[in-house]
């Protein structure tokens, strides 16, 4: 939640409680040249949440959503670079492309993330017929 003062944000996560006044919900560390702080704070904040009964909505701008969700490996890419990431990790031209419509049949989004986990399954299976 913004607030006018600048220093009254740094290293705190806030909310306005009922009674229209603004409470300290939990304190971070903020160190200036890292800029995953804010996720830190909200991880923090959200464990403390789960673990009571409290709910909250945060609004960010659409910016910090995609900062967030490339850090988690979660942003949309598009169905050429997913094949294409594919490919990079050593998979054939034609088992990138069986793999790109099994997931436009589900209806799975491309993400970097799903790359991985497809990599890493690939890996395990040949760990399995290795044994």
């Amino acid at each position: 939640m913004p607030t006018e003062s600048q220093e009254l944000n740094i290293g705190k996560v806030l909310y306005k409680g009922r009674d229209e006044t603004i409470k300290e919900l939990a304190n971070y560390e903020f160190k200036e040249e890292n800029n995953d702080d804010a996720i830190d704070a909200m991880q923090y904040a959200t464990k403390e949440m789960t673990e009571g009964e409290m709910s909250i909505t945060l609004k960010f701008p659409k910016e910090k959503v995609r900062h967030f969700l490339k850090i988690y490996g979660l942003e949309r890419i598009t169905r050429k670079r997913f094949k294409k990431l594919l490919m990079g990790c050593g998979m054939q031209r034609n088992d990138a492309e069986i793999v790109t419509n099994a997931f436009r049949e589900s209806e799975i989004q491309y993400t970097p993330l799903a790359v991985q986990k497809i990599i890493e399954t690939i890996n395990m299976e040949a760990e399995k017929e290795g044994k």
